[in-house]
């Protein structure tokens, strides 16, 4: 097997078309057992999986695998390849089971984040652009892993990770959520080797890996420039969460930041954002929710009322609400709504296709064209 390139399509021994994606950092050693992370896709794209995580691969020597077949769909399913998955690569590479890492984007990180849920045997969950399926928040007290959540600004579930954060911290999981201006999609490769960075912080402090004062100076001193830069520029909710991650990482010794932390707390600047923040959390709560139940409503029966007049003016009222906004938080959550919507409907449908109900994949169509004339196309 080739390093340092993304290998598209390994078999799966007695499956019919079961594959994956494998990426061999160019320091791999079979002699050498080896921390590995699995990722699982929306789609089952394996190379475009991977794609996020080579340079973390490289700089702490990680083997990528991706799924080929594991998408968004039923999950026994999924649970099933995955399994197969995990038995294949298990006997194929010389791994170290202590240092076994698992991943996905949007269904992917819903997939992935229960199936460490589930197990005793992940050191750490990377979680893009969605959090857990619901059944699986109430068994997190038992979580021996280190969870990391990623997502953007822009993303439909931005509020989901948020509240996701407050659920782990009370439920006592070691986690961090890193927040970017993007929407839903893959992180790219500089923001996910900083997931990387603070699981290798936890694997230090696990006893994991031999701890490194010149990794761990690095790496402090990285986010201490990205805590200066995004205060430098009013971005004081993301400011605080990178000063408290440099705690973190220092084990709160550096009284300059906790100087530098309860200033902002107290600024006038900070306060207002906050209260911005939690304004537009109650808002796009209720937009989301009049959405999901307009749409309940009428996917039950398989129609719309009055030429879907409900969602020409719900969508015409974001839009609008987005171009006389000078507030990039209101264009945001407009952004965030927008997606959603879009989102919901291509689900649905591609759920009402896959059970042969006609008349509700129909509906969804036709809303679906509905959709197109308004926001991001």
């Amino acid at each position: 097997m080739p390093k340092g390139v993304i290998v598209d399509s390994v078999k799966i021994a007695n499956t019919d078309n079961e594959s994956y994606a494998v990426y061999l950092p160019k320091q791999y050693k079979r002699e050498v057992p080896s921390a590995i992370v699995f990722i699982f896709d929306p789609e089952g794209r394996g190379k475009i999986g991977i794609e996020p995580f080579v340079l973390a691969a490289e700089t702490y020597k990680y083997i990528l695998v991706c799924s080929n077949n594991s998408k968004n769909g039923p999950t026994d399913v999924n649970l099933e390849i995955a399994n197969r998955l995990f038995e294949s690569v298990s006997t194929e590479y010389n791994l170290n089971p202590s240092e076994l890492y698992i991943s996905g984007f949007s269904g992917g990180a819903r997939l992935a984040s229960s199936i460490a849920v589930n197990s005793v045997a992940f050191q750490g969950v990377i979680a893009c652009g969605a959090s857990f399926y619901a059944v699986d928040k109430f068994a997190l007290q038992d979580a021996s892993f280190s969870y990391v959540g990623m997502v953007g600004d822009t993303d439909m579930n931005y509020q989901e990770m948020i509240r996701n954060e407050e659920w782990l911290n009370k439920m006592m999981v070691k986690n961090t959520l890193f927040v970017s201006h993007q929407g839903h999609t893959w992180p790219s490769q500089k923001e996910m080797l900083r997931a990387f960075d603070w699981l290798q912080i936890q694997a230090f402090k696990n006893s994991i890996r031999k701890s490194n004062e010149t990794t761990i100076k690095k790496i402090y001193e990285d986010n201490l420039n990205i805590a200066d830069s995004l205060k430098g520029n009013s971005e004081m909710i993301l400011a605080i969460a990178e000063y408290e991650r440099c705690n973190v990482i220092n084990d709160s010794k550096d009284e300059k930041i906790k100087t530098i932390i309860e200033s902002i707390k107290k600024s006038k600047e900070y306060k207002n954002q906050i209260a911005k923040r939690d304004e537009i959390s109650v808002l796009e709560n209720e937009i989301t929710n009049s959405i999901f139940d307009q749409f309940d409503k009428e996917l039950k029966v398989a129609k719309s009322d009055n030429d879907f007049k409900f969602w020409k003016t719900e969508l015409k009222k974001l839009e609008d609400r987005k171009t006389k906004s000078k507030d990039i938080a209101i264009k945001n959550m407009v952004d965030r709504l927008q997606f959603m919507t879009k989102a919901l409907v291509y689900e649905t449908a591609q759920e009402n296709k896959r059970s042969f109900q006609n008349d509700k994949l129909l509906y969804c169509i036709e809303l679906e064209k509905v959709i197109q004339l308004y926001g991001k196309k």
